[in-house]
């Protein structure tokens, strides 16, 4: 699939009869809560276009929630991240650009040093540079590390994405580069079992850092952030099954790949991790048939890629090291 096409927001009047014969996208009510100090709901990521968009959905979604479609089509399907954070860092001089092109468009990123590959794959939002600390350990160890920008983030090109969008590009990049080790960080874990179904090559070692599970849960958790009422947030349900049908939801299940997974695994995740449970990682280990769960604390859901302590676990991982506790969590920092 090339670039994503705006889906249609037009509602016909015999639509809007059965949506309300059938008690699905009433228009929202009234809110019951009187006048307040409190400052009004702002959108997660504060730019000018994404704070177009959640007022037109909220604007819309009162008269009718489909009405909003677009509105929200062109949130979720936008890696937003805050233009101070695009300038902000860069890869070690060590790393060279790098491409690979995919069906899904050339890819750009970096690559640096000399023996065995190692991809590491960013985060929805995320892009190479997160990788800067992890991806010189790396290097300095021994490995040829690949750091790629999925489309629509970083240095490649696009605006807007979705997980099969990027598991296609990925795909590409690990029958390319044929690694020996993998490192997903967030939703890059769930982007690389989907890449594999796709027929990409298996690598011996995959490290998953704050992998979530349920792509239900991130829906819930994105109108959370975007302070979407009740029957917006499920028409952003019904928008991702009219895209992609109503298997979406397993189609996007960890739960059902990771018990087939032959790779020797490693869990990252973080007791404080506000924007994916550590519970997440925990049932993934659990499922995990070779696979050993490692939990720091204060480090939150990005910190903990730059955290000196869970980048030593992850490189003795990738070096074929144990982490010598069968079964019991290791506490990497307080």
């Amino acid at each position: 699939m090339g670039a994503l096409q705006p889906p249609l927001f037009t509602i016909t009047a015999e639509e809007l009869l059965a949506d309300l014969e059938a008690g699905r996208s009433r228009p929202l009510v009234p809110s019951d809560a009187g006048w307040s100090l409190r400052p009004r709901p702002r959108p997660a990521v504060d730019s000018l276009r994404s704070r177009s968009l959640w007022l037109a959905a909220r604007g819309l979604g009162r008269l009718h929630p489909r009405l909003a479609r677009r509105a929200l089509s062109g949130l979720w399907f936008t890696p937003w991240v805050h233009p101070t954070a695009l300038a902000s860092t860069r890869l070690p001089a060590r790393f060279v650009p790098w491409s690979q092109p995919t069906a899904e468009g050339e890819l750009h990123g970096y690559a640096g040093g000399h023996g065995p590959t190692a991809v590491l794959v960013h985060g929805w939002a995320g892009r190479a540079a997160d990788w800067r600390h992890l991806a010189d350990d790396l290097v300095a160890d021994g490995w040829r590390v690949v750091v790629p920008d999925l489309p629509a983030h970083g240095t490649s090109p696009g605006r807007r994405t979705d997980l099969y969008a990027l598991a296609r590009a990925f795909a590409a990049v690990l029958a390319a580069e044929r690694p020996a080790a993998v490192v997903a960080h967030s939703m890059g874990f769930p982007v690389t079992l989907l890449a594999l179904e796709h027929g990409a090559p298996e690598p011996r070692r995959l490290v998953a850092i704050a992998p979530g599970r349920k792509v239900e849960r991130v829906v819930a958790a994105f109108a959370r952030r975007m302070a979407f009422r009740g029957r917006l947030a499920d028409e952003l349900g019904r928008l991702l099954e009219a895209r992609f049908g109503s298997g979406v939801w397993d189609t996007l299940d960890v739960d059902r790949v990771v018990p087939g997974l032959r790779a020797a695994g490693l869990v990252v995740h973080d007791h404080d991790d506000d924007e994916v449970p550590l519970a997440d990682g925990r049932a993934i280990a659990a499922a995990w048939p070779d696979a050993r769960l490692a939990v720091t604390a204060g480090l939150g859901h990005r910190r903990i890629l730059r955290d000196e302590g869970a980048r030593a676990v992850v490189a003795a991982h990738l070096a074929g090291a144990t982490l010598g506790v069968a079964d019991d969590p290791v506490v990497l920092s307080a």
